[in-house]
């Protein structure tokens, strides 16, 4: 840029090319354009900026030593962190699948569509939560979010003791889905804006083992609770549940991020460093607490949003299956005390996946999509086998229904592309929102696929798994993928034959010493644009 442009951009009064327009609502036009620049007020800009702008030309480079040891202390901090609440979080979902072995039917008299009532009811409450929650951790910091749902889960967890009833267990599964919706959401977020988009694809598996593998610790605990006979074994278990809830609960108060601009957990010249990598790799906003309305509408309007909402509403059709297992191999003849060693092993079985989905993506880390449609073909594979073996050959229905766990990674794979395939706060939020609002739908739909009529074959069940969890959900993939290779394509193209290397850049409305504004040039990943917006940013495959 020439110094005679650059003195023109730092004028105190903007020229009248640039206008702000008011729309029917009052709220301003978040972005006005200037010579192929965009401007913004500062308040819409990225949280990080101010960090940046006192204290990014202070720090010392980031050398390749420095980055490694940086690279490790975010592994051993913000990883951890978000994985104990997680594993928190399925601790406390999984909860009912075990208290159907521990004497909760038999205590509250339910019969098995009461029990899938109340996984429904969950659903229910967590299809609910979804807009506040998201409302919320936009709005407030995000460890006082994670730190206020933590402390319901101990409450909910508490107050199910109390519980004697099929109305009083379906209230408490409504307000814990409810406590707990926006909860996933906000981890995913915390590791976009920690690690880079390539260390998300191998960081997202190994984070989600903390969901698909706690049920093996957990189910040793079932089992050994099964021995007691003072107090009831599902009273001890949920016991549990509440002191560990409350554990996470203080942790989060104390240390939990709210971003990498706050964070305590690291110096100075870390943050800084941490934001300039992310920024680097996404090209893109790390978080904005201001709710745009014109991203939210963009986000309506890209197929590319429907398209993952449709992917996991069809996927999550399969989800209850887990929490059928124990439903499944009793009728197969199993007791409750093998049904519980076999759904350790099936959940053993989902955290090895889970690890060789990290391994393949590190080494194929431009095929995420095609890495999630193997694991789905493995669970074709199962459901086949578990609805076509005759059902005196139990050890092959075993391995399908083990087989079916492999989908797991499919899911984690999935919800990482949906947040990394967005740009702008707002529009990864209302994306997210979206998500999350077509997973609860296909949750509480779940369970009543699996009805006592269909038992103890479940032809219907396993045949609806086919045709939309494992066929269908792939099949949105591949359309995902065939859109943002042409969107790649076309951007590749375009910045190959551009010659402003200035369009990096952009301004934010900024008010001097006198009080005067004036224009302050900054790199465009700080003025949160969406990445129809941002035509530098390039989608992640």
């Amino acid at each position: 840029m020439s110094e005679k442009s650059e003195t023109k951009a730092n004028e105190s009064v903007r020229s009248n090319s640039v206008s702000k327009v008011e729309t029917k609502s009052g709220w301003k036009n978040w972005f006005a354009s200037t010579n192929d620049h965009r401007e913004i007020d500062k308040k819409l800009a990225d949280v990080t900026l101010d960090l940046i702008d006192q204290n990014g030309g202070k720090v010392a480079e980031l050398t390749p030593e420095k980055e490694k040891k940086l690279k490790w202390k975010l592994w051993l901090t913000i990883l951890p962190l978000v994985f104990v609440v997680n594993a928190t979080l399925f601790i406390d979902k999984n909860a009912i699948s075990y208290s159907s072995l521990t004497g909760v039917f038999k205590d509250m008299k339910l019969t098995k569509e009461d029990y899938n009532n109340t996984q429904t009811f969950f659903y229910v409450g967590y299809l609910v939560g979804q807009f506040p929650s998201h409302y919320l951790f936009q709005k407030f910091p995000i460890s006082k979010y994670l730190t206020a749902a933590t402390a319901s889960w101990t409450l909910l967890s508490f107050c199910t003791l109390a519980s004697k009833s099929y109305g009083g267990l379906s209230a408490l599964r409504f307000f814990l889905g409810f406590a707990e919706s926006g909860i996933t959401p906000c981890l995913e977020h915390t590791i976009t804006m920690f690690f880079t988009i390539e260390e998300q694809a191998i960081v997202n598996p190994i984070f989600w083992i903390s969901c698909l593998g706690v049920d093996v610790p957990t189910g040793f605990i079932a089992y050994g609770l099964q021995y007691t006979s003072r107090w009831r074994p599902w009273k001890w278990y949920w016991t549990f549940v509440g002191i560990i809830s409350a554990i996470v609960s203080t942790v989060c108060f104390l240390i939990y991020p709210d971003n990498p601009a706050s964070s305590k957990l690291f110096s100075v010249e870390e943050r800084v460093h941490i934001i300039e990598r992310v920024k680097k790799s996404s090209r893109s906003s790390i978080e904005q607490k201001v709710f745009k309305k014109y991203q939210f509408f963009e986000t309506l309007k890209d197929p590319v949003s429907w398209l993952f909402s449709l992917a996991i509403f069809f996927n999550m059709l399969e989800n209850s299956t887990s929490y059928q297992s124990s439903i499944i191999y009793t009728s197969l003849g199993f007791n409750n005390f093998t049904t519980t060693l076999l759904m350790v092993i099936q959940k053993g079985f989902a955290t090895v996946c889970a690890i060789a989905g990290s391994l393949l993506l590190w080494k194929f880390k431009k095929q995420s999509t095609l890495v999630a449609i193997v694991f789905t073909s493995i669970s074709w594979l199962g459901a086949l086998l578990a609805m076509c073996f005759p059902y005196s050959n139990k050890i092959g229905i075993l391995a399908g229904v083990f087989l079916t766990n492999a989908d797991g990674t499919a899911y984690i794979i999935i919800f990482s592309l949906c947040t990394t395939t967005a740009a702008g706060y707002t529009k990864k939020l209302t994306r997210t929102m979206m998500f999350m609002f077509a997973y609860s739908i296909a949750n509480f739909i779940s369970p009543q696929l699996w009805q006592p009529q269909y038992a103890p074959r479940y032809y219907v069940s396993w045949a609806i798994m086919l045709a939309l969890s494992y066929t269908s959900c792939p099949v949105c993939l591949l359309i995902i993928r065939f859109i943002l290779i042409r969107r790649n394509k076309a951007r590749l193209q375009a910045l190959a034959e551009e010659e402003d290397d200035d369009s990096e850049y952009g301004y934010i409305d900024v008010t001097d010493e006198n009080g005067e504004l004036v224009r302050q040039k900054v790199d465009a990943s700080m003025l949160d644009l969406t990445d129809f917006e941002n035509k530098r940013f390039i989608y992640p495959l």
